[in-house]
């Protein structure tokens, strides 16, 4: 029998969460999680989902508050068809699917979806699982890590830990100083050896010339996957894959590839080996799936990542996805206690001991919501959606 529900009330929260540590890459450095938080409620009932907009992969905005304001009305864009509207989880899963939306709205779609699935499952008692009739493949994952742009004593910090805790897979964030790429890379392979899994990502800030003279360090220290050397729609990356001295490395594609659209031309053009699949930059969890069904269709090569300073919500998301595509390569996400010094949610997410972290069945989608430290780190909230033509909110 199918389960109904009524999306009545609808609000979004601006959160800042202090990290533990400053985290830096070749675009940004930031010290704090700004989630935007997404809140539905209908017949008792409600939904929580997440977004992380980030200017340099999908686009802007809006900054300040005015990030809250244009979020907002996007958001009442998004869900107006389908709001004060009995809707079984068929029906939402419908409309989601038919939406098109523009690259800088992705992530609130993300949000948007994911509360939609927890109001489901909260409405019919099934876990997400039940819920998209998807068994999970695995019964647990196995995390990677991730290396911030560092002076070398904390990096070197970081390096003893990820050692320690057994973690088999390092992604190294680089940028445009060749001195301080080699150093890192030098004392990644010194603490780590040779045989450890290492890969970098230049987050789209090399020139052709930077590239280069990076894929020449890399190939010194045993590295061959790097991760978006240039950005959205450049075409050095056709030099660097026709040159024969550069065929061992593999290419991995993350700011290029928001949408099925791109990752139908990267498979046509072999532009890229593999696509870095991000719940919030790809627009949730229903496109994801959608992407890794092409990427294995055509050949190519997958990861599920996730974005710095996801709460447990995405977390938990991004553990069902991972259960759900047992070809992903690499897995990144539930760092919630290592890098959050405080989070929304009641669960903690953070991985154990090798990366592993068992998955959640038989609890919705897993996250239970902490109501009173969301408002309490939340630093801006709307009032309402505003009402858009006939459609409500």
């Amino acid at each position: 029998m199918k389960q109904y529900a009524k999306i009545e009330k609808a609000e979004l929260y601006a959160l800042k969460i202090p990290f533990k540590i400053d985290f830096t890459h070749a675009m940004a450095s930031r010290s704090f999680s700004d989630s935007l938080i997404f809140k539905i409620e209908g017949q008792g009932k409600r939904g929580f989902g997440e977004a992380i907009v980030r200017d340099y992969v999908s686009g802007e905005i809006g900054k300040g508050a005015d990030l809250l304001k244009n979020a907002k009305k996007i958001i009442a864009r998004i869900l107006g068809p389908i709001f004060e509207k009995n809707i079984s989880w068929e029906d939402g899963k419908e409309y989601l699917d038919s939406l098109t939306v523009e690259l800088h709205e992705l992530p609130l779609l993300c949000a948007v979806e994911t509360a939609i699935l927890d109001m489901f499952c909260n409405s019919s008692g099934e876990d997400i699982y039940d819920l998209l009739k998807k068994e999970p493949l695995k019964q647990s994952i196995q995390y990677g890590g991730i290396l911030p742009m560092l002076p070398l004593s904390a990096a070197e910090y970081f390096l003893d830990i990820y050692e320690k805790a057994n973690i088999r897979n390092i992604r190294i964030k680089v940028g445009t100083d060749l001195d301080y790429n080699e150093e890192i890379l030098k004392l990644s392979r010194e603490k780590l050896g040779r045989d450890f899994d290492l890969r970098i990502d230049a987050n789209a800030s090399w020139s052709l010339e930077m590239a280069l003279n990076n894929l020449k360090l890399c190939r010194k220290y045993g590295i061959f996957r790097i991760e978006e050397p240039f950005g959205r729609h450049r075409e050095e990356i056709l030099f660097l894959l026709k040159d024969p001295e550069n065929r061992d490395f593999q290419f991995v594609a993350d700011e290029s590839a928001l949408t099925v659209s791109d990752i139908e031309t990267m498979a046509k053009n072999r532009s890229y080996h593999m696509i870095n699949l991000r719940l919030s930059k790809n627009g949730g969890l229903l496109k994801i799936l959608k992407m890794a069904e092409i990427a294995e269709k055509e050949g190519l090569l997958y990861q599920v990542g996730c974005h710095v300073g996801e709460t447990g919500i995405l977390s938990a998301l991004g553990r069902v996805v991972a259960s759900i595509l047992p070809e992903a390569v690499y897995v990144d996400g539930s760092y919630d206690s290592y890098l959050l010094s405080e989070n929304i949610t009641s669960e903690d997410f953070s991985f154990g001991f090798g990366g592993v972290a068992k998955i959640i069945r038989g609890q919705g989608l897993g996250f239970t919501v902490d109501e009173t430290k969301l408002k309490r780190l939340s630093i801006g909230k709307t009032q309402g959606l505003p009402r858009m033509g006939n459609h409500g909110i």
